[in-house]
């Protein structure tokens, strides 16, 4: 699957996403590239409570279900001691080996090792330091164990998760040089994290403003590497493109996903207080509600007076409302809503959609109901796009 071909990967743990992702994936006879956090799965099962090899088993059952025949190709991103930041160099270290490890035991075949982050006893983190970090994880296992994996290596980008403000810069041509000259004593071919110049913060989205990369992109191709991109949610189908055409081998979506993936729900909770009097699902309070008994996830990304702060759980870029989906009360009010949708005839839920013979036909071909064909319609144009920037031939014109 990782041949000469540029790749969007999509960096999501929601199985709502991930189930139209794939039904999008079949229509069009297109590979797969999911990828994962060292926050939402790791070895204690991070905040979606799956541990790799539950979570690669439960995507492989969805796709055998929808008879998706291609490959589904699954990584890991910011592999290292992120989730564990806040522990001894030892502690933490131990933990990103151990998840290391389990990844490559589950199956997993592209790896980003990202020692880029302070740990406890930190008062500076030199490139040393990092490098020597993630030789350290990388030389955990044997050769064998990871010849058909491919790796990627940098941290010249936002933690996982993103920022809640815009700093990012491209990234330096020396810093470049120096990090291929070390990884290349370890790994011949690789990706590497560079920051592109592209971003977003909670209302506002910067557009790529790529720098001097010509001379970024002969220095791949002399040099048998290639670049990963981070954040690239929301850039339109010309930067994408411009992105691959300067030899970025992945390209990240995640938090576009999910932000859709809200609008779809919100959009269904208003058909929902139209159609039914009681029984309605009131998902948009559960959320909210969730979000203030643990602000954990938010905290340091959202900031004003409560009107402004309720605003941006449901509107933000950053989509922080993404780690609340597995909650208990969430996921039963998200199968009230479903059973509410589902249960309403489709000539009346569609009824103002433009082309609408077209679309019921689009649903029935399918095999969507009406939950899930409301929340592809807002994806839809996201998959598209990110497939379209990397040359797949796609059935329809998005």
């Amino acid at each position: 699957m990782i041949q000469n071909k540029s790749l969007p990967s999509f960096c999501t743990s929601n199985f709502n996403v991930i189930k139209l992702l794939i039904i999008f994936a079949k229509y069009n006879n297109l590979p797969i590239l999911i990828e994962t956090t060292s926050n939402q799965i790791n070895q204690y099962g991070g905040y979606t409570y799956l541990k790799p090899k539950q979570f690669l088993r439960k995507i492989n059952r969805i796709a055998k279900n929808l008879k998706y025949k291609n490959e589904i190709m699954f990584g890991a991103d910011h592999l290292g001691p992120l989730p564990w930041k806040d522990f001894e160099e030892n502690k933490a270290l131990k933990n990103a080996k151990k998840l290391f490890k389990d990844v490559i035991k589950a199956g997993y075949k592209k790896i980003h090792i990202d020692t880029g982050i302070k740990l406890k006893g930190d008062k500076f983190l030199s490139k040393v330091k990092i490098f020597n970090r993630c030789k350290s994880i990388f030389n955990t296992v044997s050769g064998n164990s990871i010849k058909n994996i491919f790796f990627v290596f940098g941290t010249e980008v936002p933690i996982a998760g993103g920022e809640n403000k815009y700093n990012l810069k491209n990234t330096n041509i020396n810093s470049i040089k120096n990090d291929v000259k070390y990884y290349k004593k370890f790994k011949k071919n690789f990706s590497l994290v560079i920051e592109p110049g592209l971003g977003f913060t909670n209302q506002k989205i910067y557009k790529l403003k790529m720098t001097s990369y010509s001379q970024k992109k002969n220095i791949s191709y002399k040099n048998n590497f290639t670049y990963e991109a981070h954040s690239s949610d929301y850039q339109d189908l010309s930067s994408l493109k411009k992105l691959v055409k300067n030899n970025f081998k992945f390209l990240k979506v995640g938090p576009e996903l999910t932000f859709n993936y809200m609008k779809a729900i919100l959009k269904m909770e208003k058909i929902e207080k139209l159609t039914f009097k009681s029984n309605l699902s009131e998902i948009k309070k559960k959320i909210s509600r969730e979000m203030e008994i643990d602000k954990t996830f938010w905290k340091n990304y959202y900031f004003g007076n409560k009107k402004k702060i309720e605003y941006l759980k449901f509107n933000s870029y950053l989509d922080r409302s993404r780690y609340y989906w597995n909650k208990k009360k969430v996921v039963s009010s998200l199968k009230i809503l479903e059973k509410n949708i589902n249960s309403i005839n489709k000539y009346l839920i569609f009824k103002n959609n433009k082309n609408l013979k077209k679309k019921l036909e689009l649903k029935k071909q399918l095999k969507l109901n009406n939950f899930d064909f409301i929340i592809y319609e807002k994806l839809v144009a996201s998959f598209a796009k990110f497939y379209k920037s990397c040359d797949f031939n796609l059935k329809k014109n998005f």
